[in-house]
């Protein structure tokens, strides 16, 4: 994988942050430790940015343990720097209260003086040893919290099951199971292990359909190798393996990713749709590109021309399923009265809480079920990740099943 601004970018964000860290850190040690605590978070830094440049220059991510560790270090202190930006405020807080127990430990000796072998058992620590055992405290907290994030992302996969009952569904579609997966960012953190995995977990649940909703793949030449490893269950969708653009593929290169998928069965669409049957009942997919280089009002205009050009063949009162990478397709959607929508993107904002996104301000549709009048929409948090890095928020594939509202 080539070198572009967006590396160059993340690298240039941890080395501002590592500096504002680095400094504020050195402060809660003693005078004599300080100029060996920087140097020695300057080297973890340099040490940080050489495993996250390496891993995007070789993409082994299947390698020997040691070699993965260095590898992994890389996102690992980058999300780090994030985390411990955050702890600040907390630090400060706890450094505050500390000083003030200290001030009240102080004039309350004062008030009731002890018999001089008491107090010298008693000797109060200097405010400085007070503050930095306190403010210590959140960094360290951070620092475990990020690993765990770290192992969550790489460790746990999960299928998520989801049966959605409507009103009037057309009785041959009860019962249609839909496979979900979106969000792989197929790369250094990724690998066809773990395709193989994902699609086995769908597999065993014997979809009808397979629906794969962008940002597939961050680099390009892994990609045959992943679709290899998701042959078993592509063969056994009976009404075949749908596929939409994210921006990902935009980026990575979009002519090639379509050709190959193509030359493995996947059918791409851009902006079209297609009638399918089961169980006697007629059906259609239809899915959108992705609109690049715009923001989000304009990438909502984009998507009521893009539903509409992907739906124009698609007869009134027809029930569709609706592919889309971003959820700002969402609105767009519920007003055609598309009576399913699966997106992605958002990667449940890899922090959860609950069953929803700890940080849902982020996106009016971050993650889970969305309902608008007869016709819903799904939003996964993704299979993927191209920081390795989810608290409570796992991978995730999903198996979608339609039902009749009793």
């Amino acid at each position: 994988m080539r070198i572009g601004t967006f590396t160059l970018t993340i690298l240039t964000f941890i080395f501002l942050l590592a500096l504002l860290n680095g400094f504020w850190l050195s402060r809660l040690f003693r005078t004599e430790w300080r100029r060996i605590f920087r140097w020695s978070y300057a080297g973890l830094t340099l040490l940080s940015a050489a495993a996250y440049l390496g891993v995007r220059v070789t993409g082994q991510f299947d390698g020997p343990g040691s070699l993965s560790l260095l590898f992994y270090f890389g996102p690992f202190w980058t999300v780090l720097q994030l985390m411990l930006i955050v702890s600040w405020p907390f630090s400060k807080l706890l450094g505050l209260v500390q000083k003030r127990w200290e001030l009240f430990k102080q004039i309350n000796e004062q008030e009731q003086p002890q018999n001089s072998a008491a107090a010298a058992m008693n000797l109060p620590m200097t405010r400085r040893v007070f503050i930095s055992h306190a403010a210590i405290v959140p960094p360290i907290a951070m620092t475990g919290i990020n690993t765990l994030g770290l192992v969550d992302a790489e460790v746990r996969s999960v299928l998520r099951r989801i049966d959605l009952a409507y009103d009037s569904l057309p009785g041959g579609l009860a019962g249609l199971k839909i496979g979900h997966m979106t969000d792989v960012h197929i790369g250094p953190y990724v690998s066809a292990k773990d395709i193989q995995h994902m699609g086995c977990l769908l597999l065993q649940e014997s979809p009808d359909l397979f629906a794969i909703t962008g940002d597939l793949v961050d680099d390009v030449k892994h990609l045959p190798a992943a679709m290899e490893a998701l042959q078993p269950l592509m063969t056994k969708v009976r009404l075949g393996t749908w596929f939409c653009m994210g921006n990902h593929e935009h980026i990575r290169g979009p002519v090639q990713i379509r050709r190959i998928l193509q030359q493995y069965g996947v059918n791409i669409l851009d902006n079209r749709c297609q009638r399918l049957s089961f169980d006697s009942a007629d059906f259609y997919v239809a899915g959108v590109d992705y609109p690049m280089n715009v923001n989000t009002a304009a990438r909502q205009i984009a998507a009521k021309e893009y539903i509409a050009t992907a739906c124009a063949k698609i007869p009134s009162e027809q029930f569709t399923l609706l592919l889309a990478h971003h959820p700002d397709f969402l609105p767009a959607a519920f007003s055609r009265d598309i009576r399913l929508t699966l997106a992605g993107h958002t990667h449940g904002g890899q922090v959860g809480w609950g069953r929803r996104s700890a940080l849902d301000f982020l996106y009016p549709y971050m993650r889970g079920v969305y309902q608008e009048g007869h016709n819903m929409a799904f939003v996964s948090s993704g299979a993927g990740h191209w920081l390795p890095f989810r608290l409570n928020c796992p991978p995730e594939v999903s198996l979608i099943t339609l039902q009749q509202k009793a």
